[in-house]
């Protein structure tokens, strides 16, 4: 493991144990919440922290690359870079997180790439 993906490791579990501090604290000044209570206060939580995780993972090797020569998998004509955009990716489990990454373009095909990292 490098040294981004260490500090990136730190700061994840530092952020993991300020969640547990607020969620314990919550607990504390509600000790008659129902689990369908304590449940609503962890989720947006959870997800805001595992976007995060999410995030790291899908950069870990970079924002894509720049580079000449890729092709369309569809029909074989060159993608047009277009820079590096913001998306915002939304997982059906755990939230909204917004990627910066490459993005290439084939006119013909009319689509759009984010390719890996």
């Amino acid at each position: 493991m490098g040294v981004r993906e260490e500090k990136e490791k730190a700061r994840l579990q530092q952020a993991f144990g300020e969640m547990v501090d607020e969620l314990q604290a919550w607990r504390e000044q509600h000790a008659e919440a129902s689990f369908d209570e304590i449940a609503a206060q962890v989720t947006p939580r959870r997800r805001a922290l595992i976007g995060e995780l999410l995030k790291a993972l899908a950069c870990q090797h970079g924002s894509g690359m720049v580079a000449e020569g890729l092709a369309c998998e569809q029909c074989g004509q060159g993608l047009e870079y277009k820079g590096e955009p913001n998306r915002d990716v939304e997982h059906y489990l755990e939230g909204e997180i917004e990627l910066k990454r490459t993005y290439y373009y084939c006119s013909r095909c009319e689509a759009g790439i984010f390719p890996p990292g």
